[in-house]
């Protein structure tokens, strides 16, 4: 039996909670698991508390993990299957609400844009960090799409050092590093330079050791429960799987999983029995002793902290599916449970592998244990009967989701294929692999700027599947990025021809349409995609920049319908204040132009303006400040040399002025008529 020497619940004092979710990371990379990897601070957690051996994700994929992480409930259940559109429906309450209604102080600092506000998981936390996500709208490298785990624990702490006194605190620590591409900063890049992944994950780990010598030294970490845990794992090369997501073998849904609680001890370090990921959200609810009925009612999971007290040994086998194959290609979706030593799989070809002498499940069992084979289906079909769907409403989110969502390492689309397919025979994930490979190389080439050699790749899958609406759309895009608008024009029709309601689509054709002059025709694609999806604000920010010069006031209310959609869009809140600008309201352009800097827009020509704006409201000082910025950005923006030198002059600084006139003088010609006469 494992127990604690003291129960927790007898605590006189509420604990603090420290959540951690450490995005892509596999059990077996990680030390106190049995790998090679040095991961001293996760090590530490596992000697202080105890240690999942056999935890299972519920989806091998971010976004719908951690939906089931923080609501305690099934993916069939919640309606978050995969990341093609479904937002979080307001009907699940997630943890952070019972935790604030509980009196907790919350707060979420998170690494990726898949969980970005946008999705759903930001209600009840009084702080929630996801500001890269304007930055993001830029980013086209793969590289810069996350946020290190640096800058991350840095906001964790700065919340942490100001956060509300007389409370205790709920907060929820997102890391993404192990995500690919792994490219893991130095030393661990040296370290690991034959392992890239191993070294996020050590990087990763430094990190977290920052955080608990923190929390040691102010006297915290005795009087928080630490759970740690990842949304999923990686299969790096594994059955042909190079990331995750595609299927559910042990590589990607067995996950590390720690507890470590507030104050007592647990006499026993291990356990061994599988549980779920989902059952986290139950286990820090009585952890803190919270008590909210309307999330109780939801609850899917069961707190681990009556397993570890000697009761309910282990309840039903732990179940795990991906939706991906179905949801982005119209191939079968995949389901599994894993019992005892068993681990079934529901595929068009069933598999059953026994995890004692098949640890890597090399070797399909099923055509020889028919019958416990069938004692495991019949467990997943009683685990999803009782669970059944409460049919939320799905809302559809923006059509430039898709793209970042590539950029992380998948495909984000979705197949017109009917949900009724389900009950017909579909395609094996696993006959599909080349195909589904070929599809992320040809992304891959296109975003390293091979775009010929990408296409032709896409061709050849064409070939094998000629209604797959993904491929003409991934033509159309990168006949875009080349400016071949009429190409990029027909590959977006024959998207559409075979998938009618594909907004992003849409959005595509109205820039090919507009680059081709057919502004009518664009605008007519674009009010379309805001019939199919309302929340489309890409689609409204296309409509202003359209609108931009023959209509400044729709452009203007445009940007506004964007940024009421999306208040982190970078792009939208630089151009808002541009045209406050162009109408003399500086003070309202500056503020525009701040959030955009602040949203991580830093260009040359949007501090310039900003420094307009100030100097034009008298923030003379902080207008220097702008224009030095913009000079960093471009030291040969000779419109910022001349406006720093005419603000100088303001400040009665002659000779910084006078060197300011000189350089835009130099750069720009007509600029020298600005320069003050010479002394003589």
């Amino acid at each position: 039996m494992v127990c604690f020497s003291a129960p927790l619940a007898a605590a006189t004092r509420r604990p603090n909670v420290l959540l951690i979710t450490i995005d892509t990371l596999r059990a077996d990379h990680v030390g106190c698991y049995g790998a090679e990897v040095k991961t001293p601070a996760i090590d530490s957690l596992c000697r202080d508390g105890i240690m999942f051996e056999r935890a299972i994700a519920q989806v091998p994929l971010t976004w719908p993990s951690h939906a089931a992480i923080l609501t305690g409930t099934y993916p069939f259940h919640n309606g978050v299957q995969d990341f093609t559109g479904q937002v979080l429906s307001p009907a699940f309450r997630n943890v952070a609400q019972a935790m604030k209604a509980g009196g907790y102080a919350t707060s979420a600092v998170v690494s990726a844009f898949v969980l970005d506000r946008t999705w759903g998981l930001a209600r009840g936390f009084d702080h929630y960090d996801d500001a890269f996500a304007g930055a993001s709208f830029l980013e086209k490298d793969i590289g810069l799409v996350e946020r290190r785990a640096k800058d991350s624990v840095d906001r964790a702490l700065a919340w942490l050092r100001k956060r509300p006194p007389g409370k205790p605190f709920f907060l929820w620590l997102h890391l993404f590093d192990p995500h690919s591409p792994y490219a893991p900063p130095e030393p661990f890049r040296s370290q690991y330079k034959d392992r890239p992944y191993d070294g996020e994950v050590a990087y990763a780990d430094s990190q977290l050791q920052r955080l608990f010598i923190w929390l040691k030294q102010s006297r915290l970490y005795d009087g928080t429960v630490v759970v740690l845990l990842s949304d999923h794992g990686e299969s790096l090369g594994e059955h042909g799987e190079k990331e995750h997501g595609f299927f559910v073998y042990n590589s990607t849904v067995h996950v590390p999983l720690v507890v470590k609680p507030a104050g007592a001890r647990a006499s026993k370090r291990r356990v061994g029995l599988p549980v779920e990921t989902i059952d986290v959200a139950p286990t820090i609810l009585e952890a803190a002793g919270v008590k909210d009925s309307a999330i109780a009612k939801q609850l899917q999971g069961q707190s681990l902290l009556s397993l570890l007290s000697g009761g309910n040994h282990r309840r039903r086998a732990a179940y795990s599916e991906t939706y991906y194959p179905f949801s982005s290609f119209g191939w079968s979706p995949l389901q599994s449970v894993q019992s005892g030593d068993f681990h079934y799989i529901e595929a068009p070809e069933p598999e059953l592998y026994d995890l004692r002498s098949d640890a890597a499940e090399a070797k399909n069992l099923r055509g020889k244990q028919e019958a416990m084979s069938a004692v495991l289906k019949q467990s997943l079909t009683e685990l999803r009967s009782r669970y059944a769907s409460a049919e939320p409403a799905h809302t559809a989110t923006d059509p430039d989701t898709a793209e970042r969502l590539r950029a992380l390492g998948y495909v984000a689309a979705r197949s017109p294929v009917p949900a009724e397919k389900l009950h017909e025979p579909m395609a094996d994930p696993k006959q599909k692999l080349p195909q589904f490979n070929a599809i992320l190389e040809a992304t891959d080439l296109q975003r390293a700027g091979q775009v010929e050699r990408g296409s032709a790749l896409l061709r050849e899958v064409q070939k094998q599947e000629p209604q797959m609406y993904l491929i003409p759309f991934l033509l159309g895009e990168a006949a875009l990025r080349q400016q071949q608008w009429k190409q990029a024009a027909a590959e977006l029709e024959k998207a559409l021809q075979l998938n009618a309601n594909f907004d992003q689509a849409m959005t595509a054709l109205a820039r090919a349409l507009h680059a081709l002059g057919d502004t009518a025709a664009a605008k007519r694609w674009l009010d379309r995609a805001l019939e199919v999806n309302p929340q489309n604000y890409r689609a409204w920010y296309q409509i202003a920049w359209m609108a931009t010069r023959a209509d400044p006031a729709a452009a203007q209310a445009a940007l506004k319908k964007t940024l009421a959609l999306q208040p982190n869009f970078a792009l939208a809140r630089r151009d808002l204040g541009l045209l406050y600008l162009r109408h003399e309201e500086y003070g309202k352009a500056a503020a525009e132009l701040e959030k955009a800097a602040h949203l991580g827009l830093s260009e040359a020509p949007l501090h310039n303006f900003l420094g307009i704006a100030y100097s034009r409201t008298n923030r003379l000082r902080e207008a220097v400040a702008s224009y030095r910025k913009a000079l960093e950005k471009d030291p040969q923006l000779a419109e910022a040399h001349l406006n720093l030198a005419l603000t100088y002059q303001r400040l009665k600084q002659p000779a910084e002025a006078k060197n300011e006139y000189a350089a835009a003088c130099r750069l720009q010609a007509d600029y020298c008529k600005y320069a003050p006469p010479a002394e003589n």
